[in-house]
């Protein structure tokens, strides 16, 4: 159960999340004296009470009320009202506002239409722990947190100009590219929403592709059944073709053709990574508004370079250790046209 002391007057939430608050009226009680009773209503923005649908289980046990907070509309904003009945009649009143906020989702299919990064949470936990060790910034960070980092992080990455071209022009994201490695054919047995062989996933001439070769890579059925969906890859058998990827719909048959990307360069999760951790670690930008009411245009923060767009809103720069890991897909050079 989270405590608030009464100087503590915001929480948020996500919409499906449930948990208990506790709240302290000892500041106002004076000695000798007792929190009797106390009741927990919650109001939107216009003044409508939702506690039937947001509140429950509200426990006294002075100096303290206890409850359970639940629900709310995502991008919503709501103030808990507490008010608190002391052993001598008198009468406490506190606000608590609430945020609540819709989960996101990472999405790390390549190719896919709503793609928004190159790595999961998983692989970048691994990432991140594997070379920073715990007690990082990045453990300070509840799920949601780590996930909306990673998401901006890939979009940093791809504000740079790669070279080649993206695999499909309707693509979201800058990878995978033209030359991306890829697997074309018709499904083959044995067939379940989640599996499907093939023999070009696998050969036997020097081991060329090794256990899992196809692991976090993309399937996308391109003919017959199931149209144009996609799936994230968990593993493939070096001897059979076998691959295990996340739920189709409908089962593949012999007639589904398929077309399956090989896991996205380990470089460009790694950038994505630092990105990452360079954002959690450069959040001190309180005096920012001030800058850019004083007509200034970039401000340095640490490592951290902010520039004010025209829009009034602030950017950090790419981490200087993502762009190097980056460099050699960056397309350095300038097509100049002239009449």
């Amino acid at each position: 159960m989270a405590q608030y002391t009464h100087n503590i007057d915001y929480v948020y939430k996500y919409v499906n999340e449930s948990f208990g608050l506790s709240f302290s009226f000892t500041n106002d009680l004076d000695t000798g004296e007792t929190l009797s009773s106390c009741t927990a209503s919650i109001y939107d923005i216009d003044g409508t009470e939702q506690s039937s649908s947001m509140i429950a289980n509200v426990t006294t046990t002075s100096p303290s009320v206890g409850f359970t907070i639940y629900g709310g509309s995502s991008g919503e904003a709501y103030e808990i009202k507490l008010a608190g009945v002391s052993s001598v009649g008198s009468i406490f009143i506190h606000y608590i506002t609430v945020d609540v906020f819709d989960t996101v989702t990472i999405n790390s299919k390549l190719g896919d239409p709503e793609a928004n990064s190159y790595i999961t949470l998983q692989q970048a936990n691994y990432y991140i722990r594997n070379k920073y060790g715990y007690s990082s910034t990045w453990d300070n960070l509840d799920f949601e947190g780590r996930k909306r980092l990673l998401i901006n992080a890939a979009r940093d990455i791809d504000r740079f100009r790669f070279y080649g071209n993206e695999y499909y022009d309707s693509q979201v994201m800058k990878f995978p590219r033209d030359d991306h490695e890829v697997i074309t054919g018709n499904c083959a047995t044995p067939f379940s929403t989640t599996t499907f062989s093939n023999a070009n996933l696998y050969s036997t001439t020097y081991s060329t592709y090794p256990q899992d070769y196809w692991k976090y890579g993309s399937v996308h059925i391109t003919a017959a059944t199931p149209l144009n969906e996609t799936s994230l890859i968990a593993s493939s058998n070096v001897t059979t073709g076998l691959i295990h990827f996340d739920a189709l719909s409908e089962a593949p048959t012999t007639n589904t053709q398929f077309i399956i990307f090989k896991p996205i360069y380990q470089e460009i999760q790694s950038a994505q990574c630092e990105q990452a951790l360079y954002l959690a670690e450069n959040t001190r930008m309180e005096a920012l508004s001030e800058y850019k009411s004083l007509g200034v245009e970039t401000v340095k923060i640490g490592d951290a370079v902010v520039t004010f767009g025209e829009g009034g809103l602030a950017s950090l720069s790419i981490a200087p250790v993502a762009k190097k890991i980056l460099s050699k897909f960056i397309d350095k050079s300038l097509m100049v046209y002239r009449k």
